[in-house]
């Protein structure tokens, strides 16, 4: 709605439009703000892993694949920076409290902090760098751009050679079992081809999340999963 609300409010006063019609688009205007707002919020409280996951698709190895690459990334970071002291970064809010898991990654460190809210530099949110200086945190700005770059980039790449295995995973006519579902997560194996290894379905058809259980089979048609009746 937006801008396009405004001009249209504009509009129905100069033509004296009836002042019911007009409260009821402010309503449906404060609506869409607030529903937008509470997005945003939810979303900036996420770790940087949950936000990419929450983007995209993606299974559960991938998922612990960007977690790995992380943290292998805040250690290397931490490791070029030295100079600059421990790196520490904000990974996620303890529930019902007011205060903050942090990463501190140094020469001889490795480990998950504790900080209270007030402790953290102002306007701090998740997924940032801080430094300590003269005992207090500051915010790493250029370190934050850094890292959250090449996170994404990483888990880019990881999920590019996810969906390119699961492409190449799924072939017109052949049959799949459900080895597993759990969490409505569907894991598959190709008895037609019989490889030596299954893969988790990402795109399977939530119609047919009911029927996944495990031993029953699909036929791949067409780009689609149809179930195989015995």
């Amino acid at each position: 709605m937006g801008l396009e609300f405004l001009n249209n409010l504009k509009e129905n006063l100069s033509r004296n439009e009836i002042i019911s019609n007009i409260t009821d688009g402010i309503q449906e205007f404060i609506t869409e703000v607030t529903e937008e707002f509470n997005n945003n919020t939810l979303n900036s409280q996420l770790d940087i892993v949950a936000k990419i996951t929450s983007e995209r698709k993606v299974s559960l190895a991938s998922e612990n694949s960007i977690m790995k690459a992380r943290d292998e990334i805040l250690k290397e970071y931490a490791k070029s920076t030295r100079e600059k002291g421990d790196l520490y970064f904000i990974f996620n809010k303890i529930k019902g409290t007011e205060d903050y898991r942090v990463i501190q990654m140094g020469e001889n460190t490795d480990k998950t902090i504790t900080v209270n809210s007030k402790e953290l530099p102002q306007n701090s949110e998740l997924n940032q760098v801080m430094r300590l200086k003269n005992g207090k945190f500051e915010l790493d700005t250029k370190g934050t751009e850094i890292v959250q770059d090449t996170i994404y980039k990483k888990a880019e790449e990881i999920i590019e050679r996810q969906d390119k295995k699961l492409q190449e995973y799924r072939k017109e006519g052949h049959v799949y079992t459900v080895t597993e579902d759990k969490n409505n997560r569907i894991f598959l194996w190709d008895t037609t081809a019989k490889p030596d290894f299954e893969i988790e379905e990402i795109n399977f058809p939530k119609e047919l999340l009911n029927e996944a259980k495990e031993g029953s089979k699909f036929i791949y048609k067409k780009g689609n999963y149809e179930k195989l009746n015995e």
